[in-house]
């Protein structure tokens, strides 16, 4: 009896390890979206990531799961005005069950964590107490504001958790070997497929999306997100292909994928994305063209993909050119920066620090040029730029704490380069550099993907790559 326990046991963990999982996930994701069964999903998901957590040892497959989290909340039911603001997630019955999975896969999370200390697992790094530095800032937001909001405690707690408990629980809980990288990769590219099919469908069902001037993309949303943060997670997703395309005999037709990812991030008509593309691809091809197999293959398809799109651009600049000029124009207006209002949002957070200095003004504050787009009043207006976020809601030490966070990872990544870290180095870098002019470093999902790219990272610093 014991024997045949043991080895339904070891089935159930070699399924929950299996590299193929994430692609389950991603069509589940996609059912659940198009069919607006969001608690279908997740009851899905927290099952799934409760388990792992009770009986693997190596949580990566859970980190694995990490992107779908962003991905539950469909456009039937998004509280999101851009979607429609359905009242769904505000309905007593679902608010509860979704406040009880979230109690229960977070309870799991801390059992781990404190399991660690039980099982004299964990062991600190100087990451780690740059993090605790960076989530004392956190807690402290606004600390000194007349009119001090108690939610910026509460967003602390949450800023706290998902940068340094999220990194606590995965960078001593996962066992580096070369498939680790490759899992994630793998679990990445289903992400990806997820959103390039939503994208697709979006083009597709959406009335108005092509308009005489070009493409309407304000059209182009999702339950779960604007376009902006569609067009960062197909950036975040680019290198996973190029990695994937390196590391087999046969992976060249991952190299078209990536081409592809690049077309959807553009597509998605985020501009931020648009640039960070232009950034994170050419650095994948490179090193996918000095260190990946099949170099004559790839520069083929790579150099192909580059005649093509400068042919395209040739035969529709008519088109192409005054639609991007446009898309663009807003960057400066009457001769005075703006950015979709940006421009005055930082000027915002500049006097927001300039009035509180040390501590920040705090997360909770009025920012009338920011739209609310989420629809939860938890998730508090934001600045659009990593830096003056800091400064603005944290103050001074908020931002030397992020520096400090900043630096750490830099060298950290430096100590041992290896195409397989800097798999994962890129793969952060996406978003870090996309949220210089955005703020999806500060909205949860991404934060989570984010901390447990970081502690993959740290926990590979000693990690010797072979074929």
């Amino acid at each position: 009896m014991k024997l045949t326990a043991a080895k339904s046991l070891n089935s159930f963990k070699r399924v929950l390890s299996s590299r193929y999982l994430p692609f389950l996930s991603a069509a589940i994701s996609l059912i659940c979206y198009y069919t607006g069964l969001d608690l279908a999903v997740m009851y899905y998901t927290a099952a799934l990531g409760i388990c792992m957590l009770i009986v693997l040892d190596d949580l990566t497959p859970l980190v694995c799961q990490f992107p779908f989290l962003h991905l539950m909340i469909s456009k039937k039911n998004s509280p999101s005005y851009t979607v429609g603001g359905s009242d769904y997630y505000f309905q007593t019955a679902v608010t509860v069950q979704v406040i009880i999975l979230i109690a229960l896969f977070v309870g799991a999370m801390l059992y781990r964590i404190i399991m660690l200390g039980v099982r004299k697992k964990f062991k600190p790094t100087p990451v780690f107490f740059g993090l605790c530095a960076l989530s004392v800032t956190f807690l402290l937001n606004g600390v000194t504001t007349k009119n001090y909001d108690p939610m910026n405690l509460a967003y602390g707690v949450f800023m706290a958790f998902f940068f340094l408990g999220i990194f606590t629980l995965v960078k001593d809980n996962i066992k580096v070997n070369k498939n680790t990288f490759i899992n994630v990769a793998v679990a990445l590219m289903a992400f990806s497929v997820v959103l390039v099919t939503e994208l697709v469908v979006a083009y597709i069902t959406t009335e108005g999306v092509f308009t005489e001037n070009g493409i309407d993309r304000d059209k182009l949303m999702y339950g779960w997100g604007v376009h902006n943060t569609m067009g960062m997670y197909l950036v975040l997703c680019i290198p996973s292909a190029t990695y994937l395309a390196g590391k087999y005999r046969y992976g060249f037709p991952l190299t078209l994928y990536s081409v592809g990812l690049v077309v959807a991030a553009v597509m998605s008509m985020s501009r931020q994305s648009m640039l960070g593309a232009a950034v994170i691809f050419p650095v994948c091809a490179i090193m996918l063209l000095v260190k990946g197999k099949n170099r004559i293959a790839n520069t083929l398809i790579i150099g192909a993909a580059l005649i093509g799109a400068i042919i395209i651009c040739g035969l529709k600049q008519d088109l192409i050119f005054p639609y991007l000029k446009k898309l663009f124009d807003n960057i400066v207006t009457n001769g005075e920066l703006n950015g979709s209002g940006r421009w005055k949002i930082w000027q915002i957070g500049i006097e927001n620090f300039k009035a509180h200095p040390v501590f920040g003004a705090g997360f909770y504050v009025d920012i009338p040029p920011a739209a609310e787009m989420v629809g939860l009043e938890i998730i508090p207006l934001m600045y659009h730029n990593t830096i003056i976020q800091m400064l603005a809601a944290c103050g001074i030490l908020g931002l030397a704490a992020y520096a400090v966070h900043r630096v750490q990872t830099i060298i950290c990544f430096f100590k041992n380069v290896t195409v397989d870290r800097s798999f994962i180095a890129i793969t952060a870098l996406s978003m870090v550099l996309i949220s210089i002019i955005d703020n999806h470093l500060f909205y949860i999902f991404p934060t989570i993907v984010y901390s447990s790219l970081i502690a993959i990272l740290v926990q590979s610093q000693k990690y010797k790559e072979t074929e």
